[in-house]
């Protein structure tokens, strides 16, 4: 896929995961569902897997298949821990590498 030097949203991160049949985490009685949460940062998106219960899970596979889908449509990802901890991935702008 041609490198995409837009900056990315958390909107359109979510769009595009959505749009490859990921479930979005969304608010529930008692809590949120499990699925993936994108949110700006200064510079970036920040993409992390949330579980229905707080013990959690492992994260890893849900993040490789976000992180699949995210480069295929062109975006730099590299995984990262957010402010509390979490696994995630930072999701920004892939440089083109021709002059």
């Amino acid at each position: 896929m041609t490198p995409n030097p837009k900056t990315p949203s958390a909107s359109g991160i979510s769009r595009l995961l959505s749009a490859a049949g990921h479930k979005r985490s969304e608010r529930q009685i008692g809590g949120f569902g499990s699925g993936f949460v994108a949110a700006s940062t200064e510079y970036a998106v920040r993409v992390r897997h949330r579980f229905w219960s707080m013990g959690g899970g492992d994260a890893a596979p849900w993040l490789a298949k976000y992180a699949a889908t995210i480069t295929a449509a062109g975006w730099a990802v590299r995984a990262a821990d957010d402010p509390l901890g979490h696994p995630c991935l930072i999701v920004t702008a892939k440089e083109d590498s021709h002059p």
